[in-house]
């Protein structure tokens, strides 16, 4: 008790608690926001896995969960009438599960359900999946994933665990004294010298990470869908199980960095130095003093094959227009949120650095450097936005650990900040 195993049994770990997780908020938002494209991997249901009980488990998930929501939603338009889009053809119900499961280009995804095509395609020639329907195909996805899990357990690719370095007082600017960077060693995974890097701060009984980098050496670095897991401390001698991080928020991640032949200065992003998404982010009930590992669905040495370094994580050309439109007048206010987030205050910038690509004051009025986007974007909630850190930051009644809130009298107001911010997130939205 309380090791998980395999990479799978992670997942599977992660897709209960996402069951009261994740659809507690709308599970609407996740069909109309997340897109994954991945590998099947084990044993396709509908083969010998159906002999042990998860795999009987899947199948009636099937036939009592997924199968009327097929029928009734899809059969019309997925079982020939459009090319390359047939995935529901079959003689028979049992057929049409086998199709699901190995249809190409993939539909369905075991290592990562909700990132599953038939979940994340949102409204389109037909309309969008109403909450119980989605749940229904999640539940049953989320039953193929344990019963694969089962027959063919995959390696987990972790990190050894360790103990996240916290920074104190709000005087400290990573890389001093108070506000120590993590490096996480990549040696003992095959790749000498990469690493991962990170800042790391206590919000409450929340781990907040900033400054999240991958660093490559002399191998360079591949990897995909990195997942943080933190392990509680025994409850009355009794271990517990680790948690992987609920909202899975890095399981699009594909990161390919190239060879360095001398050490990597990190930030700022370059050939062999990027984000990890967007490069911060607050894991929920991560109690900061807790163990905590770093898994990989892969991790390798560059990929001359694979994709060049990755663009950043949204901000584009119109998420970027729509920040200097929407959210730079809000920020460049006096007294506003520059002020404390642009080095002024250690622990306001380390939190949300309003800073560009050198680590120097953001000229938030840039169309070309989209640093301080990203880092504002960070705290956006996409599954959902009422939520978002930087829309309760300010507000009196949202966070009460901000020490700035906005009112009615305030420049910019409380309603005019979340009228830009909302403005500027839809855009951004729209382009994930």
């Amino acid at each position: 008790m309380g090791t998980l195993k395999s990479r799978r049994a992670m997942l599977d770990t992660l897709m209960r608690h996402l069951a009261m997780v994740r659809l507690s908020v709308g599970i609407t938002l996740v069909v109309a926001l997340t897109a994954c494209q991945g590998t099947i991997s084990g044993s396709p249901a509908g083969g010998s896995g159906d002999t042990t009980p998860e795999g009987q488990a899947a199948l009636q998930a099937w036939t009592m969960d997924a199968l009327p929501v097929f029928k009734n939603n899809c059969v019309a338009c997925h079982t020939g009438q459009y090319q390359g889009q047939a995935f529901l053809t079959a003689d028979s119900d049992a057929d049409m599960r086998t199709a699901l499961l190995n249809f190409q280009p993939q539909v369905v995804d075991i290592n990562d359900p909700q990132g599953s095509r038939v979940l994340s395609k949102g409204a389109h020639e037909g309309p969008a999946l109403g909450n119980t329907d989605a749940q229904a195909i999640l539940t049953w996805i989320n039953a193929e994933a344990a019963a694969a899990q089962a027959s063919d357990p995959t390696p987990v690719i972790e990190t050894a665990q360790f103990v996240p370095q916290l920074c104190t007082g709000d005087a400290g600017m990573p890389g001093t004294p108070d506000c120590p960077i993590n490096y996480v060693k990549l040696d003992g995974l095959g790749l000498p010298g990469a690493q991962i890097q990170f800042v790391a701060q206590a919000l409450g009984t929340d781990l907040y990470v900033t400054d999240l980098y991958t660093v490559a050496s002399v191998d360079g670095v591949y990897l995909e869908h990195p997942l943080f897991t933190t392990f509680p401390p025994p409850v009355n001698g009794v271990t517990q199980t680790p948690l992987p991080d609920l909202l899975d928020r890095f399981y699009d991640v594909k990161l390919n960095l190239a060879t360095s032949a001398t050490p990597v200065t990190c930030p700022p992003i370059g050939p062999s130095c990027d984000h990890i998404g967007a490069g911060a982010s607050v894991f929920h009930d991560f109690y900061p003093t807790n163990p905590i590992t770093i898994s990989f669905k892969v991790l390798s040495a560059y990929q001359t094959m694979a994709m060049p370094p990755p663009m950043a994580t949204g901000c584009d050309a119109a998420g970027l227009a729509s920040f200097v439109q929407n959210v730079e007048p809000l920020m460049d206010a006096p007294n506003a949120c520059a002020t404390c987030h642009e080095n002024q205050n250690g622990g306001a910038t380390a939190a949300m650095p309003l800073l560009d690509s050198m680590g120097n004051p953001a000229n938030l009025k840039s169309t070309t450097d989209n640093t301080a986007c990203l880092a504002v974007r960070s705290h956006v909630n996409f599954q959902s936005v009422p939520n978002s850190g930087v829309l309760l930051a300010p507000d009196p009644a949202g966070d009460a650990n901000h020490p700035f809130k906005l009112n009615t009298g305030t420049t910019p107001t409380l309603a005019n900040f979340q009228s830009g911010m909302n403005a500027w997130i839809t855009v951004e939205a729209s382009g994930q």
